[in-house]
């Protein structure tokens, strides 16, 4: 069968890993003795319309676009999976590997990337339900993940805010720094404990220059402001040390909630993209009484939510989904 690969999901330079990515797909398409088509492959300049009109049965593009987002690769990504949705069409999207704090980070031998249908996040598929927990203890060990139960704490732990780019998908727009501060105003009248920010790696420098937006009573985590390199994962490495002594997380849907999930901190999300979502708790007012609900069928799913490179290479991945979806 032909299975479109719209290689304009991701930026027109054609390196890196994103571009590599789809590359390897199409090799593991062809493993399974089936016609990898690169869509527009060597296309530059302004996106047009009808672009992204898919045709075949499976198609496969890179990360996903906000409901707001309609500029660069996210507009296109966005426009792919409406077109797809409404003619019936299964697109794959891949997206960088969950679990970054315990070591999933891209420099990894073994890094995992998540493989889903329409989108990396919460309302894609992973086609991952009632997974055995074969995968997941092949993650654990690799990565050395700690699997604690759920952490009660005391009277003085803290509360960590975890932020995200305002031009991070998933946040659709949403300013990070106003919607901290809509938290805080709902739990501030309901909790005493130390509020800590913690920016993503990525804005830190824009965060610094509006910290006088955050209440006088949290303290905000300004680490090192511009990263390059393999710089980044030690920030992330450095989650856990964040995190070992919280009496909980908050977060929009940050990924990072289903490490702190993991390692047992109960986690707060106001939107139902996080992948945590099954394992979250959700009513703020509940911030000093969360919910500790059952994770281990949970964490059995997320060894199929992530597959490694060799595993998109030699056709593992696709022949999973076609199979899958009854091709």
């Amino acid at each position: 069968m032909d299975v479109e690969i719209f290689r304009r999901t991701v930026k027109d330079r054609r390196r890196g890993a994103s571009y590599e990515l789809l590359q390897h797909m199409a090799e593991g398409i062809r493993a399974c003795g089936d016609n990898p088509i690169m869509v527009n492959e060597n296309k530059t300049g302004d996106w047009t319309e009808n672009e992204m009109e898919p045709t075949a049965k499976i198609g496969c593009m890179f990360g996903y676009g906000g409901s707001n987002q309609m500029h660069h690769t996210k507009g296109r990504r966005r426009d792919l999976v409406e077109r797809a949705k409404k003619k019936g069409i299964h697109i794959i999207t891949f997206d960088g590997g969950i679990l970054s704090s315990f070591g999933n980070t891209i420099t990894h031998p073994k890094h995992h990337w998540r493989v889903s249908l329409y989108s990396p996040m919460n309302n894609g598929d992973f086609l991952s339900d009632n997974s055995p927990p074969d995968r997941w203890e092949m993650m654990k060990e690799t990565w050395n993940i700690k699997y604690e139960p759920w952490r009660k704490s005391n009277q003085e732990d803290p509360i960590l805010f975890v932020l995200q780019p305002k031009d991070n998908w998933s946040m659709n727009d949403l300013d990070p720094i106003e919607w901290f501060n809509s938290v805080y105003e709902k739990i501030r009248p309901i909790t005493d404990r130390p509020f800590l920010i913690r920016p993503h790696p990525n804005h830190m420098a824009h965060i610094e220059e509006r910290i006088n937006e955050f209440p006088e009573d949290c303290k905000v985590i300004i680490g090192q402001k511009f990263f390059s390199g393999d710089e980044k994962k030690y920030y992330r490495f450095n989650f856990q040390e964040a995190i070992a002594n919280c009496h909980a997380v908050i977060t929009h849907n940050s990924t990072a909630s289903i490490d702190s999930c993991v390692r047992g901190i109960p986690t707060f999300v106001t939107s139902d993209l996080a992948i945590c979502w099954d394992v979250a708790n959700k009513n703020l007012n509940n911030i000093e009484t969360p919910e500790y609900p059952e994770r281990d069928q949970w964490v059995h799913d997320i060894g199929y939510k992530q597959w490694t490179e060799k595993e998109i290479r030699d056709g593992t991945v696709f022949k999973r989904f076609k199979e899958k979806l009854g091709y």
